[in-house]
Order: C-alpha cells, then structure tokens, then sequence
C-alpha cells in the first residue's frame, strides 16, 4: 500500500470524528493514540468524576448533558464512544469503538488473517483488562488499599505473567513485528497501553519490569513507545493523563 498502516476496508477518511471517555487513560488511551497516528481531524471530550460528601461519585456533565443526547443516537451509549461526523454514526463500547476505529482508519487488517489475528488480540486483551479493572479499583477482589496491596504479587507473579506468556508465544508463532502483521493494527495500540499500564504500577510498587522475561514482548513494547507517527502523541498531556479514575487505588 506504501505506507505504515495496516489497511482494511478501504472507506474514506472521516471528515472528523469525536471521541469520548473519562479524564484519564483507562480505555481511552488506545482511541486516541489511533486518532493521532492515523492524523484524523478530532476532536476528544474527557469527563470528570466527582466525589459527592457522603462518599459516593457522580460526572454530571456526562450523566445530565451529554449522555441523555447521545441515547437519542445509540441507547447503548457509555463511555468510550466515537462519533463520525461525515455519517452520524455513534458507536460504543470500547472494543467496538476500536474495531470501528480500526475499519474507518485502516487498522483493521489487509488479509483475512490479519483481520482474524488482530480480533483475537484485542478481545484476549479486554479480558486481561477486566481482571486490573477489579483489582485497582474497589471491587469483591479489592476491598480496600490493603486487600489491594496484598493482591500485588499475586497479580505481577500469576495473572499478568501468565497473559504475557500467552502474548509473547502469539509473537513467537506469527514471526511478526506486531500482533496481526508487519504493521500496527487496532490490537497492538491497546497492548501497548496494558503494558504500559502495568510498566507503571510495577515501578510504583517495587515490581521488576513485568516485560523484562519476554524479549519478544518487550521488544513490541519499545518500537512501539518510538513510532514517530506517535511522537505528537507522546508529547502530549494525554500520554501523561491519570492511568485510572478517581477512586482506584492505583491512579
């Protein structure tokens, strides 16, 4: 194709396109590193949760203006979204916002077996997540900082060592620089952000680096840090956002 994408369903660039998520990386940061290296015209709303006195949280912005807007468009409306303005189009969800990302963008994969490849991935990813999810934030696995902090080996030494076994093995058996091809595709933005997460609470908690046992991987995770499409990206507030919300106990 003659460039560095990794090209799918060849529909026009958007006019411009809005996304949505909350004030900090979380789920967004993927949507809006697509966005950046692919130099769509967009725009990114962030919303902030706030602590009520009795302990309880509420976004009021996304609650009372934006969200009772949007379900006039699509009542599945959550957070992460994207609206595409050039068709009226607001997908939700955020591994359908990423696949929708992917086709309208060109990350979706060329081949059928890059298309299947980068599927696999980033559903294998959203698992991953969910098990963080209730981890660092308040959850019947992390009761409180405590519970959380005593989980941390578990975590490092168990669970994320474990999918990392299983990412770096799919390297292994592909023989490709990414996790669908030769190029970046819509799963390789969100695995950079889960390692690059997990890099992050590591150091925070006195962890080695949990991609230091996986050269593949971890070789992934640095080429991609240097993509210099994702340079503007990366000197960017939204490189440096919070990782997670308020009321996690790791930010």
């Amino acid at each position: 194709m003659g460039n560095n994408q990794c090209f799918s369903f060849m529909k026009p660039q958007p006019a411009k396109l809005t996304t949505g998520y909350w004030d900090f990386r979380g789920l967004g940061a993927p949507m809006r590193m697509m966005c950046v290296y692919s130099k769509t015209p967009w725009e990114d709303i962030k919303y902030s949760a706030k602590q009520k006195a009795k302990g309880s949280w509420v976004a009021p912005e996304w609650e009372r203006e934006q969200r009772p807007k949007l379900r006039e468009q699509n009542p599945l409306v959550q957070l992460p979204y994207v609206i595409n303005h050039s068709t009226g189009e607001v997908v939700t969800q955020s591994s359908a916002v990423y696949l929708y990302l992917g086709r309208i963008l060109g990350f979706g994969g060329s081949t059928r077996e890059e298309e299947l490849a980068n599927e696999q991935v980033l559903f294998h990813l959203y698992g991953m997540w969910m098990e963080v999810r209730d981890l660092v934030y308040p959850s019947y696995s992390s009761r409180s900082e405590e519970s959380f902090k005593a989980s941390l080996d578990n975590h490092f030494l168990g669970a994320i060592a474990g999918h990392y076994a299983k990412l770096e093995a799919w390297l292994r058996q592909k023989g490709t620089s990414y996790f669908a091809g030769k190029k970046p595709c819509t799963a390789d933005f969100h695995v950079w952000e889960m390692l690059d997460q997990q890099e992050s609470m590591a150091r925070a908690y006195d962890f080695p680096s949990p991609v230091e046992d996986f050269p593949l991987l971890r070789v992934f995770y640095l080429r991609f840090r240097e993509l210099p499409e994702l340079k503007t990206y990366f000197e960017s507030s939204d490189a440096t956002l919070p990782i997670n919300n308020k009321m996690a106990f790791y930010k």
